[in-house]
């Protein structure tokens, strides 16, 4: 069967049942996948209740159970599908985008039985959108949170969605619940003053420009453009479009003038998607920041807040989820203040820094991956950034660029494969490009001497 036809065979399953509990990941693409099966369960009058966890880990069972008497389970599972069938036998659904064990089970969709790529094809909210559709064609109002959680996965690295997520970009254009255009693709498009715009860019980074606002300020005013109208500093949605062009246009002669490769230029400019249907002066009207809203709530345990912004809330939720996000955007500040009075440790295959209780584990994946736009670390080898859990275990993280990722390197997979070495305790996964893991404390140095042996594996590195 194809995958529309799996899709088919699960929405027969979830109409035959009822009581169903949606447990969702924490970041954006979870909150993002969890309130379109919320949602779309809820819409059908099943009786449905929705939990966040941060990573699905066998001790996180027993407070699952009994919340209902259908789990269903989106962005995890996969990897963890063996504990989960023992647990839940035929009460278990999962939708899943993560590599997967080869075990099976009748309600669980991987994209990567079909041969689509979920580390950038297709994420966990456009695979819970999908299904969403199936079951009713009517959730296609719901495809702006397909677009958010593929966004916040970084799905659009390449310049824009690709493979399924294309398919579902088409649909929601098509549809007017999204706009799609060709532009400047760096963050904060809607909420950024311009000085900022240009200040905190990390991909691309701007020579002379990332990190120095000095030289920001400077550039900007050699273009001419106003950046302020009264005492309101003005961000690039309030450009007009010929300002816009003169501003992509110095930015490609910038780069080119500071020897950056021709394909470095290229991610400049991409597809960026907005939702026409929000307030046009809200993060929430733009995907990278309505993702970046999300990971906030998630990264700071209010992931609860983030899923009501998903299922429409404007108002008191909304208004905690931007508050947030200034608490994000602080942490993360700390965060690299802390790397850089500190410093990195370069091993043989990768960077890496033990953060200790100073960076929360939430955010130490998105420091670890800021820091390629820092220059702090170079963009030649992975960053593996350690954390400490409140249970005395370490959170590890890993981060990588594309760049790395064309030399072999698979995070997910490696981190996955020293994990069944370690046993029971230990567990972990994720993408090539992003991955993260539970290790014990004692196994950390024997971790990072594996870790070195595994990339050397898959960069054929003697």
């Amino acid at each position: 069967m194809d995958w529309r036809e799996k899709m088919e065979q699960i929405a027969q399953n979830v109409r035959n049942s009822d009581d169903f509990v949606v447990i969702h990941h924490y970041d954006a693409d979870g909150c993002s996948s969890g309130a379109i099966l919320y949602e779309a369960l809820r819409r059908e009058g099943k009786k449905v209740s929705k939990m966040w966890i941060k990573q699905l880990y066998r001790e996180n069972i027993p407070e699952i159970k009994g919340k209902g008497k259908n789990y269903v389970f989106v962005d995890f599972g996969s990897g963890q599908l063996e504990y989960l069938i023992e647990e839940f036998g035929e009460n278990l659904f999962v939708f899943d985008h993560h590599q997967k064990v080869n075990v099976n089970h009748e309600n669980h969709f991987s994209p990567f039985d079909y041969g689509i790529n979920g580390g950038n094809e297709i994420s966990a909210s456009g695979i819970a959108y999908l299904f969403a559709k199936t079951l009713n064609p009517k959730n296609i109002d719901l495809v702006p949170l397909a677009i958010v959680g593929a966004v916040g996965d970084v799905q659009d690295f390449s310049g824009k969605l690709i493979g399924l997520n294309s398919e579902i970009v088409k649909e929601g254009a098509a549809s007017g619940f999204l706009k799609v255009e060709n532009d400047l693709r760096l963050y904060g498009r809607i909420t950024r003053p311009l000085v900022q715009f240009l200040l905190f860019s990390s991909s691309p980074v701007l020579p002379n420009l990332t990190a120095n606002e000095e030289n920001c300020l400077k550039f900007l005013q050699e273009t001419g453009i106003e950046l302020k109208r009264g005492e309101v500093w003005r961000t690039y949605s309030d450009l007009k479009l010929e300002e816009k062009q003169k501003l992509t246009t110095a930015l490609i002669l910038h780069l080119h003038k500071h020897n950056v490769p021709e394909w470095k230029i290229k991610e400049l400019i991409g597809e960026v998607y907005s939702f026409p249907h929000e307030n046009q002066k809200r993060p929430v009207s733009d995907a990278k920041e309505f993702s970046t809203l999300l990971n906030a709530c998630g990264r700071h345990s209010r992931a609860e807040i983030g899923i009501e912004v998903c299922l429409g809330d404007r108002g008191e939720k909304y208004l905690e989820a931007m508050s947030l996000m200034q608490e994000h955007r602080r942490q993360l500040r700390e965060g690299i203040e802390f790397i850089s009075k500190n410093g990195v440790q370069e091993e043989e295959m990768f960077y890496c820094f033990d953060s200790g209780e100073t960076i929360k584990e939430s955010i130490v994946g998105i420091v670890a991956g800021m820091l390629y736009g820092s220059g702090i670390i170079g963009d030649n080898k992975p960053i593996i950034a350690v954390a400490h859990n409140e249970d005395g275990s370490l959170k590890i993280s890993g981060r990588a660029t594309k760049d790395i990722l064309y030399r072999g390197i698979n995070l997910g997979k490696a981190f996955k494969e020293i994990c069944a070495e370690f046993g029971e305790g230990n567990e972990g996964g994720g993408h090539a490009i992003a991955a993260g893991l539970k290790l014990q404390k004692e196994n950390k140095k024997e971790f990072m001497k594996k870790l070195n042996e595994k990339f050397k594996e898959q960069t054929n590195t003697t």
